[in-house]
């Protein structure tokens, strides 16, 4: 199939046909595409006439199947088609294949290329185009250049902020704010503000987000929302927290009741219009965007729009550099400890019988200062990874790799803090439910009369079924923590 198409374009037989063909054939498919080359034997000289037909849409085709041929023989042939191109809709398709070829010798005149377009006035007709040469210019770039990155300083802008925190538990967050004013919002708290580093150590707070007041109230309308996230001063807002102006890379957020498809739809075209309003001073990227802007929806319908921007070095969590699928998520750890803190004893001994990775320990360190700390866990990869994260968290913890039925200890501990197992794809429940017996039975011999065990559990029924039969261990307290996961927190004291 592949020959009988290379023989007709070669032929010039219904040559638009056969090369749309060719390309919907090797897109993304190694195989075809040796096939293709094994055939072609290093001849690619149909492809340089092909570059110059006068067809648009086989010059289009043409440059689609150098870049997925990776034909690096071609560069300086595609190079002087690219500058040489009249049609705008094509221009994108050379600055793609050369992301899939090594350009780094033509790198200045691409930069050279980006400075025009930023600084051209072109027509409505032709800024669709414009746009999306752009976009792939930025990102060919980046691929050979450090894209320069904004740096954030406005830290002491005084200003209004919202803090998303677990929807159950905002006042965990709140009553930490010793230097701002907050109240209460559905999923989290909003601050008024002096300075940013007044709050960006609170551990229990998920992202920071900043409103745009003006832009508020909105249809999901590409053009009304453009219009109504300038006019609201995003660019000056930007340009008022960091050191340096120019472009900004960003990416569109819609959360409301969109379905995915006609959300992923409006994202692209409000973020289409943004980029030719500002004059292409927002510039949307799939990576390395520096700001989001996340459209809201409100309770009474319409959408609001905030800003999150990953200019922010948020440092709270460096320690968590290696995860497995089963890990704790550090701010839930670290809300539990908060929810937990009048049961915590400074300087006490702490054990996790299921240690995972060590967020648990460490957060309940960072909590309250805890000595000594143990983690116990029968999956040796995980316990490498904790005593990596460990060490990196600067937090001493005694890693045991060792299934917690044959733990063994001299003294008994003051605090067990655990995430327990949860029936997964690969936990059975069976197996979950072995491991909430085994905590409350052989967790007896380890703890003190009167100890305290904080246990997150993704499985409420089988630890409220299972604890039932351990008359020793009363339930203090519980507390809800996610309701899609159904997930809670129980606080439990060994009576002895």
């Amino acid at each position: 199939m592949l020959d009988t198409l290379l023989k007709n374009i070669k032929q010039g037989i219904q040559l638009r046909e056969q090369l749309i063909e060719l390309k919907n054939q090797i897109k993304n498919n190694r195989e075809k595409q040796e096939q293709c080359l094994l055939y072609l034997q290093g001849n690619y000289d149909i492809w340089k006439q092909l570059l110059k037909d006068e067809d648009p849409k086989v010059r289009k085709n043409t440059v689609i199947i150098i870049g997925e041929l990776e034909l690096e023989e071609l560069l300086y042939e595609l190079f002087q088609a690219y500058f040489e191109e009249k049609t705008l809709f094509i221009r994108s398709d050379y600055v793609k294949a050369f992301k899939k070829l090594n350009v780094e010798q033509y790198v200045d005149k691409l930069k050279e290329q980006l400075q025009s377009l930023l600084t051209t006035k072109f027509t409505i007709e032709e800024e669709k185009h414009i746009t999306e040469e752009i976009r792939v210019l930025t990102e060919v770039i980046g691929q050979y250049e450090k894209i320069s990155k904004h740096y954030f300083i406005g830290y002491d802008n005084a200003g209004q902020a919202i803090l998303t925190t677990n929807r159950f538990h905002p006042e965990v967050t709140l009553k930490q704010l010793d230097h701002c004013q907050g109240k209460k919002i559905g999923g989290g708290v909003v601050i008024s503000y002096e300075d940013i580093r007044d709050f960006m150590s609170i551990r229990t707070w998920q992202e920071l987000l900043f409103p745009l007041p003006l832009a508020k109230n909105m249809e999901l309308d590409p053009q009304e929302v453009a219009h109504k996230i300038l006019l609201g001063g995003i660019l000056e807002f930007l340009d008022g927290k960091h050191l340096q102006g120019g472009s900004y890379r960003f990416r569109v957020e819609i959360r409301g009741k969109l379905e995915l498809e006609e959300r992923k739809l409006l994202m692209k075209k409000i973020a289409t219009v943004l980029e030719v309003k500002s004059k292409h001073r927002l510039i949307n990227s799939v990576s390395d965007y520096e700001v989001e802007i996340r459209l809201l929806e409100g309770k009474m319908g319409g959408y609001h729009t905030y800003l999150k921007l990953y200019t922010i070095l948020d440092h709270r969590f460096f320690y968590r550099k290696n995860t497995l699928a089963t890990s704790i998520q550090p701010v839930t750890s670290a809300t539990i400890m908060e929810l937990a803190r009048p049961y915590l004893k400074e300087n006490a001994q702490v054990l996790d019988p299921f240690c995972g990775t060590g967020t648990m320990l460490i957060e309940r360190n960072f909590a309250l200062p805890a000595h000594p700390l143990y983690g116990v866990d029968l999956y040796g990869k995980a316990i490498e990874l904790g005593r990596e994260n460990a060490k990196t968290a600067r937090v001493l913890i005694n890693f045991v790799n060792r299934d917690f039925a044959q733990f063994s200890h001299e003294y008994l501990f003051d605090e067990i803090v655990t995430n327990m197992p949860f029936v997964s794809g690969k936990q059975t429940e069976e197996e979950v439910e072995n491991a909430y017996h085994l905590l409350f039975k052989k967790g007896t011999t380890h703890l003190k009369k009167n100890g305290f065990a904080i246990v997150y559990s993704q499985n409420p029924e089988i630890a409220n079924r299972i604890l039932k039969q351990y008359p020793k261990w009363f339930l203090m307290e519980q507390f809800p923590i996610y309701q899609r996961e159904t997930s809670c927190l129980y606080i439990l004291q060994y009576k002895g």
